[in-house]
């Protein structure tokens, strides 16, 4: 299924994210402009990704309010690296080719009802081989977690349920694995267990990306 980039419809122009569907039923909206009716708007919108067998969907103008029933927010997270605490490493391997199928499968379990969060496929692990921004990490020899960074982000953190008291340790170890000396992350303001490790670990809000607001 494929996004569409430009819906127009009676009352406004919006982006449909459509792809996400068949991964986690949901259809996101991203609103462009309304020129009178903003409700009917989305009603249009709503109709058409239901059609396409969304079982929810979010909209978002950015920070504008939505005349619907507020979802969660898209916040912005960060810290200087030099205040990272002392916490005990762990150990971490980089992506390959023998460990990108775990990899994914981790993701695609820990991401699936997450707000916001997208599919991980083969091309994305491809992308990833080689940059040394992709671990896996174990406990007693079975992977147990996964994490991505890139230049100045923590991109992604997935700790299979089972072994949830890792993540504050394996996030730790691959922040000092970032080159910048800022350090930010994005996450949904709803995911309450992400944003208390977080801001354990130092991190502070720095600002609102998006609104959402749930229209099924």
């Amino acid at each position: 299924m494929k996004d569409i980039p430009v819906f127009t419809g009676s009352h406004g122009i919006a982006t449909l994210v459509l792809a996400q569907i068949p991964w986690s039923g949901c259809g996101y909206v991203l609103v462009r402009s309304v020129w009178d009716d903003a409700a009917a708007f989305l009603e249009e919108c709503l109709g058409f990704c239901r059609a396409c067998g969304a079982e929810r969907v979010y909209a978002s103008w950015e920070l504008e309010t939505l005349p619907a029933e507020h979802a969660y927010d898209m916040i912005r997270m960060e810290i200087e690296k030099k205040a990272l605490p002392d916490t005990p490493f762990v150990e971490v391997e980089d992506l390959t080719e023998e460990n990108s199928e775990v990899f994914l499968e981790i993701y695609d379990r820990c991401f699936r009802a997450v707000p916001g969060a997208a599919s991980y496929s083969a091309k994305v692990t491809a992308k990833l081989l080689g940059e040394e921004k992709a671990y896996l990490s174990r406990v007693d020899g079975q992977y147990a977690a996964i994490a991505e960074i890139s230049e100045k982000r923590l991109e992604a953190v997935a700790v299979l349920p089972e072994h949830r008291g890792l993540g504050y340790r394996l996030t730790r170890t691959v922040l000092k694995k970032v080159p910048s000396t800022t350090i930010e992350l994005k996450v949904a303001s709803t995911n309450t267990r992400a944003v208390g490790m977080y801001e354990r670990l130092g991190f502070a809000p720095s600002g609102t990306l998006s609104r959402w607001w749930k229209l099924m």
